[in-house]
C-alpha cells in the first residue's frame, strides 16, 4: 500500500528521471509560449516555498463538487474553489512542518491503521461510504477484481478511493504524532501553574466612578494627520498582510421586476386562472412555459394542516381554480381536478421468504390460522421481515402498493409473487380511516425582470459608467445618481466581492485594475445583479494609515486619548474620596469586583488591562486614579481583597493554564501559527477569470 519507502529506496534512479523530464520540460516551455519558465507554470498558489500545483488542485475540486452534489448544497464555486486551496495550503505547510520535526508514519503503522489490528476506525468508514464490510475487502476488489467479476472501470474508481483513503488515514496519524508533540511542548509547568493561581488568588472590592469619553463631543477634538501617523508606527506590526490587498468600491443593482413586470405578471395569473376555470385541466394555461404544474394528491389530513390551502379548497368545486398565495413576485395556484373518498395510508406486515412455493403457501397458511408474525420470522426460510410498516397511498410511488393491496382483506396474509422459488408474504395490518382525498394541480408562477428592465438597469448603471471615469468620481457621485457604493477589501484569496455570490470575475479585475480605474459592469440575470467596482487603493505589505477604515479607528483612538487627557486634568487632586469624584464627574458611584485573570470587569467594560494591572498593585483603601480606561476615565478606591481563594492545587490550574494559554487554547490556530509572516502568492485569478 504505502509508497514511500519504495520511493526513497529508489530515489537516485528517480532524481535522474525527473531531472531528465524537467529539462525537457522546460527547453520545450521556452520554445513554445514560456509561459512555466517565466510564468507560474502549473503553481495555483504558494505560501513560502510551498506549492500547490494547478492540476491536484482541481482533481480535489471535482472531489469537493462531487460532495456538494450528494449532500445537496450549492456553494459558489469560486468559494468552493478558496476553501479547497485553504485546505491545501495548510495541508502543505503541516506536512512541511511534520518533515522538519522529523514526523513519519512507517508502513507497519500505516498497514495496523488500514487493515490490520487498529483498522475498525477505517472500516467504518469504509462500511459507511462504500456498502462493503470492511476496509480489506474493498482493498482485494480493487486491486483483484476478476476475483468479484469486477469491471475495470469500476475496479480504477475503487483504486482511487484507496488511494486517497489511505492519503487521508496516512495524515491522521501524522496529525495525531503532531498534536501529541505539540501538547507535550506547551504544557505548564510549575511557575506556569503557580502563576495562573496568582493570577486569580485575590479579588479586589472595588468602588468606582466614571465618566465615560462620549460625553464629550468628538467635534471639540481634532485627529492630527501627525497623530494618527505616530501610534500608527507605534503598533504597525499589527496591520502587516501576507498577501496583496486591494480597496475597493463596488455598486450592486439587484434585477427585479419592475412596476411594469409585476403589472404585466397579475395580469398573466388572471388570464391563468380564466383558462383554467373554463377548460379541462390546466393543458390551456397561457404562456405555458411560465407556469410550472405539478399533479399531486392530498388528503384532509394534509390540507388541514395548510392554512391558506384549505381556505382555498373549502370553497373549490371540482374543476375550478383559485390564487392560494402571493409572496413578493411569486404567485401559487390551485385547481382541483377531483375528489374522492378513501385511506390515505395503510400499515404493511411482509416477510421475504427464499423458499419454494409450496412452503410460501405453508407458511402463508400458518399466518392466517394464528401463527405468530415472529416466530414465523425466525423460521431459516425468511430472508427479512418488517413489521407496521406505515406507507402512504398519495405519492408517486404508490401505484405499486396500491397494485399490490387492492381488493385484499385488512388483517389476512396473502402471497402475491408467482415465482416457482422466493417471494413475499403480505397483511394490510391496518387501513387509516377513510378521508376526502383531493386530485390537485398546483401551479406556482414567478414573475421575472422583462427584458425591457434588464435594458433600463444596465443602462442607467453603464450611463453612469460613462459620466465617473475614476474611483474618486465613482464614489463621491453615486448617492446624488441614485445608486449606493459599498468599500470593501479583496485580495487574490477573495472568493467574491463582499458576500456578494458569483462576483468573482470582479475581484480578478480588481487585482490586475490600475489605482483609481473602474470597472465594466459584470453579472447578468442568472446572477440576479449587475455590479461595477473602482479600485481605490492597493496595499501591499501593510495596510497603511491611509487606509479610509483604519485611519478613522486610529483618529478615533487619538481623539479618546485627547477627550482622557482633558477630563483627567479637569478632576486630577480635585477630590479626595470616590464621593467626592463622582460628584465632580456628575455621575453615581458603584461598586465592582476585580481580579488580574477575569475578561470583564462589571461595569467599566471588557480587556481592561491597564485597570486591572493598577487594582493588582494596589493596597486596601487605596484611591486609584483618575486614569483612562478604554472608554471613560475612572478612578477606584479599593475597598476590600478576599484572599480565601482555593487551595493551590497544581493539577487543577495546568488544566486551566492548558484551556486558556496553553495547547488547548492555540489548537484551533495551527495553521496560522504554522504560516506566521509567510506571504501567500495566490495565482487564482490567473487560472480562472
Amino acid at each position: 500500500m504505502a509508497t514511500l519507502e519504495k520511493i526513497r529506496s529508489k530515489s537516485v534512479l528517480l532524481l535522474i528521471i525527473v531531472g531528465a523530464a524537467l529539462l525537457a520540460f522546460i527547453i520545450g516551455d521556452f520554445f513554445t509560449s514560456g509561459r512555466t519558465l517565466f510564468g507560474t507554470g502549473t503553481t495555483l498558489a504558494a505560501a513560502g516555498d510551498q506549492k500547490v500545483d494547478v492540476q491536484e488542485f482541481q482533481r480535489r475540486v471535482q472531489v469537493a463538487q462531487q460532495q456538494e452534489q450528494q449532500s445537496g448544497r450549492r456553494t459558489d464555486a469560486a468559494q468552493l474553489q478558496q476553501q479547497v486551496l485553504n485546505t491545501m495550503i495548510a495541508e502543505k505547510l503541516f506536512n512541511a512542518e511534520a518533515e522538519s520535526l522529523g514526523l513519519t508514519v512507517t508502513d507497519n503503522e500505516l498497514t495496523e491503521m488500514m487493515v490490520g489490528k487498529n483498522a475498525a476506525y477505517v472500516n467504518r468508514m469504509v462500511q459507511q461510504q462504500l456498502g462493503l464490510p470492511d476496509a480489506a475487502t474493498a482493498h482485494d476488489m480493487a486491486y483483484n477484481p476478476t476475483k468479484y467479476n469486477l469491471p475495470q472501470e469500476q475496479a480504477a474508481q475503487l483504486q482511487q478511493y484507496w488511494v486517497d483513503l489511505e492519503k487521508n488515514v496516512e495524515q491522521m496519524l501524522l496529525q495525531q504524532k503532531f498534536q501529541t508533540l505539540f501538547n507535550g511542548v506547551l504544557a505548564a509547568n510549575d511557575l506556569d501553574a503557580k502563576a495562573m493561581w496568582d493570577d486569580m488568588a485575590s479579588t479586589a472590592q472595588v468602588v468606582y466612578a466614571k465618566k465615560d469619553l462620549s460625553s464629550l463631543s468628538d467635534a471639540d477634538f481634532k485627529a492630527e494627520d501627525s497623530e494618527i501617523s505616530k501610534l500608527y508606527d507605534s503598533e504597525k506590526a499589527k496591520y502587516i498582510i501576507n498577501e496583496p490587498t486591494r480597496l475597493v468600491n463596488y455598486i450592486a443593482v439587484n434585477i427585479l421586476p419592475s412596476q411594469e413586470d409585476n403589472l404585466a405578471g397579475q395580469q398573466a395569473v388572471e388570464a391563468a386562472l380564466m383558462a383554467l376555470n373554463t377548460k379541462e385541466g390546466t393543458s390551456e394555461l397561457p404562456e405555458l412555459s411560465a407556469f410550472v404544474v405539478e399533479n399531486v394528491k392530498l388528503s384532509q389530513n394534509d390540507v388541514d394542516r395548510q392554512a391558506r390551502l384549505k381556505a382555498v379548497l373549502d370553497t373549490l368545486s371540482t374543476g375550478r381554480a383559485a390564487l392560494v398565495n402571493r409572496s413578493g413576485n411569486e404567485y401559487q395556484l390551485a385547481k382541483v381536478l377531483g375528489k374522492t373518498q378513501g385511506s390515505d395510508k395503510v400499515k404493511l406486515d411482509f416477510l421475504a421468504v427464499q423458499g419454494t412455493r409450496a412452503q410460501i403457501d405453508s407458511l402463508t397458511a400458518l399466518l392466517n390460522s394464528g401463527a405468530a408474525f415472529d416466530s414465523i420470522a425466525a423460521s431459516p426460510l425468511v430472508a427479512q421481515s418488517q413489521k407496521d410498516t406505515e406507507v402512504s397511498l398519495l405519492d408517486n410511488q404508490a401505484s405499486m402498493v396500491q397494485e399490490l393491496i387492492e381488493g385484499r382483506a385488512t388483517g389476512t396474509w396473502f402471497a402475491p409473487d408467482t415465482a416457482a422459488v422466493g417471494g413475499r408474504i403480505v397483511r394490510v395490518a391496518e387501513r387509516s380511516t377513510p378521508v376526502t382525498i383531493y386530485d390537485l394541480a398546483q401551479i406556482s408562477y414567478t414573475v421575472e425582470p422583462s427584458n425591457a428592465t434588464l435594458n433600463k438597469l444596465e443602462g442607467d448603471l453603464q450611463a453612469y459608467l460613462a459620466a465617473h471615469k475614476t474611483a474618486k468620481e465613482f464614489a463621491d457621485s453615486a448617492q446624488a445618481a441614485g445608486f449606493t457604493t459599498f468599500p470593501v477589501y479583496v485580495t487574490p484569496s477573495s472568493p467574491s466581492v463582499g458576500n456578494l455570490t458569483d462576483s468573482h470575475d470582479a475581484v480578478a479585475w480588481a487585482m490586475e485594475a490600475k489605482k483609481g480605474e473602474v470597472s465594466p459592469i459584470f453579472g447578468d440575470l442568472q446572477s440576479g445583479r449587475f455590479l461595477a467596482v473602482a479600485l481605490d487603493d492597493i496595499f501591499e505589505d501593510y495596510v497603511p494609515a491611509r487606509d479610509p477604515q483604519l485611519k478613522a479607528q486610529l483618529a478615533a483612538r487619538v481623539i479618546n486619548d485627547k477627550k482622557a487627557a482633558k477630563l483627567m486634568a479637569d478632576y486630577e487632586g480635585k477630590a479626595k474620596d470616590i464621593a467626592g469624584y463622582a460628584a465632580l464627574m456628575g455621575a453615581q458611584a458603584d461598586t465592582t469586583t476585580v481580579n488580574f485573570a477575569q475578561y470583564m470587569i462589571p461595569g467599566i467594560g471588557m480587556s481592561e488591562n491597564a485597570v486591572q494591572g493598577r487594582v493588582a498593585a494596589a493596597k486596601k483603601g487605596d484611591l486609584i486614579g483618575p486614569m483612562q480606561a478604554n472608554n471613560a476615565v475612572v478612578v477606584m478606591e479599593v475597598v476590600g481583597i478576599d484572599t480565601e481563594a482555593r487551595p493551590y492545587s497544581r493539577d487543577e490550574n495546568v488544566v486551566r493554564y492548558n484551556q486558556t494559554r496553553g495547547a488547548a487554547r492555540l489548537a484551533g490556530n495551527i495553521e496560522y501559527i504554522l504560516l506566521g509572516n509567510t506571504k501567500i502568492k495566490n495565482n487564482m485569478t490567473t487560472f480562472y477569470k
